[in-house]
């Protein structure tokens, strides 16, 4: 059938303002509409819906317009948009259960989360609770969380099946950082009172243990494992010893690492001492 035609059969087929479907079988294709208002289109509740395939409607009942798919009817509707979380480092062997806040835009009432980590496995939450259109409250065990997996994205999808997910944004068991530079702790008299501090932080806030793995520490002297001094009584030497090694920082099962060094000079009572050895002139 021709456009002209089309338009014929539509012209003959008005009656009171309207277009009877069994008067008149038209098809238009690549329609252009020019106008600034906007087009028409179905409008009709749940109950009055069709069931062709490619129906386009704006549906009373739920506010929304959608589509049939040939299956089902989908609403069409602005997918949900993550922007930020408010926990972006967790400790998995902290035990218990991890409270992360979801803040973003467009989350409906069927919203789900999902945190996914690097390589492709996924940790579901024990709650999702939508808060409001803007806020979600995810309740997960911490021990769910894998550094290997790190860093997790989150994935919010809304009762459409539209998602949206902020990349990169959740870590896990950080390690720990030495504070303190590698080398050496510094030059002390022989047999002299030493106590000199070495210090690490945990970005989990655990509680940091420090040990000796490998060298020694100078005779006389021990290391605090609570809080890192290093105190006691340096031995006597007769000329200037360095004692080289190594400690290591603890935070549940994260380590680091770090080399040392404190070397004892010989108090020199008639020199300057700066060649750490004995100098007996008067």
């Amino acid at each position: 059938m021709t456009k002209a035609r089309d338009f014929a059969d539509i012209a003959g087929a008005v009656s009171g303002g309207k277009i009877a479907s069994t008067d008149v079988n038209v098809s238009f294709e690549n329609i252009n509409d020019t106008g600034t208002e906007g087009t028409k289109v179905a409008v009709g509740t749940t109950a009055q819906r069709g069931s062709t395939q490619g129906q386009f409607r704006y549906n009373t009942t739920s506010g929304k317009a959608e589509y049939y798919n040939g299956n089902q009817f989908l609403s069409v509707s602005s997918p949900p948009e993550v922007a930020s979380v408010d926990v972006t480092e967790i400790d998995s062997q902290a035990g218990g259960n991890q409270t992360i806040v979801i803040t973003g835009s467009n989350f409906d009432t069927s919203a789900t989360a999902l945190f996914l980590g690097s390589s492709g496995t996924n940790i579901t939450p024990s709650t999702v609770t939508r808060n409001s259109a803007t806020q979600i409250t995810t309740v997960t065990a911490r021990s769910s969380f894998l550094n290997a997996q790190e860093p997790y994205d989150i994935k919010v999808t809304n009762g459409s099946g539209l998602s949206g997910i902020l990349a990169a944004q959740i870590n896990v068991d950080t390690g720990v950082a030495w504070t303190t530079s590698a080398g050496s702790l510094g030059d002390f008299d022989s047999a002299s009172s030493v106590s000199t501090t070495v210090a690490a932080t945990d970005v989990d806030g655990d509680t940091i243990s420090f040990s000796l793995i490998s060298g020694s520490l100078p005779t006389g002297l021990s290391l605090n494992s609570s809080t890192g001094v290093i105190s006691g009584t340096a031995p006597t030497v007769t000329s200037a010893t360095t004692f080289n090694f190594t400690l290591r920082a603890t935070a549940n099962t994260k380590t680091a690492d770090r080399a040392f060094s404190m070397q004892i000079i010989f108090g020199n009572y008639y020199g300057d001492g700066s060649d750490g050895a004995l100098d007996t002139t008067p």
